[in-house]
């Protein structure tokens, strides 16, 4: 048992389950970065409470809980069982305004079932609003009862963290590779300008998407120094979508140690450290 007491980040793509713990003592420095792998889609199975799988997940968090002392867990959700959306600021200045607009957006699901986030963007006259179903996060709960201290974080804020993480300055993309998901952020001076996502059936349908939201989207076809790529098919998103790119931006791949600027004890991993990506950065104190 570690002993320290350490923060577990965790994110879930398609069939596998990654985590990863921090050395409170070491800035930048992780315990360990590890995987569960199933033979089911993990985010349905915590989504829909799944009799025969949830069960199965609740033992690999025991696992992780016995092995170390865990502070605080801290879980990225997946896009697909949220909502993205720009509003106003008069709007979330509005009480009622506020109310009709979630009433619009979520029909037929009650207040109550409502877990709404706000954010600020570079424009301050507009809001960033996340929209969550309570029942959907349900299953998050239950994983992580034991623990205290929980924190649910989405794709784009994952861009949020990574800004304040490395500071890569200037402007940048940061793209979510879920298996029939893709999220687009994009950041500029350090401040969060807007974010969409994709929803596809085939990767090979991504291009005629990309087309279509950057119609109404035009941050999408703006200048990016940086695009960098985290999950579990960012090869594939890059062979299809790098001539839509910006050519002058340098695409990076977070999938290495040194790339992701951490320590850890294993160097060399049998799963693509892009996928873990998530887990790695909710894990760390910064």
């Amino acid at each position: 048992m570690s002993e320290s007491t350490s923060n577990l980040g965790v994110c879930f793509f398609a069939d596998r389950l990654f985590y990863a713990l921090n050395d409170p003592q070491n800035s930048k420095h992780l315990f360990r970065i590890g995987s569960y792998d199933f033979n089911f889609d993990v985010n349905e199975a915590i989504t829909t409470l799944h009799s025969e799988h949830f069960p199965l997940l609740q033992k690999s968090f025991e696992n992780i809980f016995q092995q170390h002392k865990i502070q605080s867990v801290r879980a990225l959700t997946h896009p697909g069982d949220e909502c993205w959306t720009v509003l106003p600021k008069v709007v979330y200045d509005n009480a009622d305004e506020r109310e009709d607009h979630l009433s619009i957006l979520m029909k037929g699901v009650e207040r109550k079932d409502i877990e709404p986030t706000w954010h600020a963007l570079s424009k301050p006259e507009y809001k960033f609003l996340c929209l969550r179903r309570r029942a959907i996060m349900h299953g998050f709960d239950e994983l992580t009862s034991k623990i205290a201290t929980t924190e649910f974080t989405s794709d784009f804020e994952i861009a949020q963290k990574w800004s304040s993480f490395s500071k890569p300055g200037g402007s940048y993309l940061m793209i979510g590779c879920h298996k029939n998901v893709l999220t687009i952020t994009s950041y500029l001076l350090g401040k969060f300008r807007a974010a969409t996502y994709i929803q596809f059936d085939q990767i090979e349908d991504v291009p005629y998407h990309w087309l279509q939201q950057a119609q109404h989207s035009k941050w999408m076809r703006g200048l990016h120094e940086n695009i960098f790529l985290f999950g579990h098919h960012t090869h594939e998103t890059e062979q299809t979508l790098r001539s839509y790119w910006d050519s002058s931006s340098e695409i990076v791949h977070l999938n290495s140690l040194s790339q992701i600027g951490v320590i850890a004890e294993e160097e060399t991993y049998g799963f693509d450290l892009a996928a873990a990506f998530p887990a790695i950065l909710l894990a760390l104190d910064f």
